[in-house]
């Protein structure tokens, strides 16, 4: 669910993640002071997991850029144990509760995209609501944005983690990145607060 950029007040002067796709298991950025930070994290469950939800949401999200509205569900594995995204629910242009998962399938993920770009918002982001869904509810996320990154969401340690960057999923092609609020590869709860007020 993105956040309007007229309640954040804090500018963030940290490197921009606008180039390569990032390994998630080790963190590198840098903080308002220039100190560098090195953060280990875990990896999503398996590469094909990440695949398989990538393909999905790139498909997904050419109609939720053209109908600015976010999609949602959930990843799961059939009871013969091959991965399955239930059906994309359609929300507003700020959020998205996604419809009770199917019987049968154990949920992995939620996954959910961002809609259109539009510049009165941070969507490049998950937003605290994003994460702190996925924690309340015991499982990780992926969220697709309009500048095509791909985030995960680690509910077990509370922290989002950039696992490509723009254009790694299909993009609005009006996207274009705002200097005054560079992205970072990783945060936690606490840090997406921040940004957002």
């Amino acid at each position: 669910m993105p956040v309007a950029k007229a309640a954040i007040a804090v500018v963030f002067l940290l490197a921009a993640c606008e180039a390569a796709p990032v390994d998630p298991q080790v963190l590198h950025y840098s903080t308002p002071g220039n100190t560098s930070i090195m953060q280990q994290v875990p990896r999503p469950r398996a590469a094909g997991e990440v695949a398989f939800v990538k393909a999905g949401l790139n498909a997904l999200q050419q109609r939720s850029i053209a109908e600015n509205r976010e999609y949602c569900g959930y990843l799961g594995k059939t009871l013969t144990g091959t991965l399955a995204l239930s059906s994309a629910r359609r929300g507003d242009v700020s959020g998205c509760t996604p419809d009770e998962p199917p019987e049968g399938l154990r949920l992995l993920a939620s996954y959910h995209t961002h809609a259109a770009y539009a510049f009165a918002y941070d969507s490049e982001v998950p937003s605290s609501d994003d994460l702190e869904g996925d924690m309340a509810e015991g499982v990780n996320g992926y969220v697709a944005t309009p500048g095509g990154r791909l985030w995960f969401i680690d509910a077990a340690i509370g922290r989002a983690i950039l696992l490509c960057g723009p254009g790694c999923v299909a993009a609005d092609p009006r996207f274009e990145p705002d200097p005054a609020f560079p992205v970072r590869n990783s945060y936690s709860l606490a840090e997406l607060r921040v940004r957002q007020n």
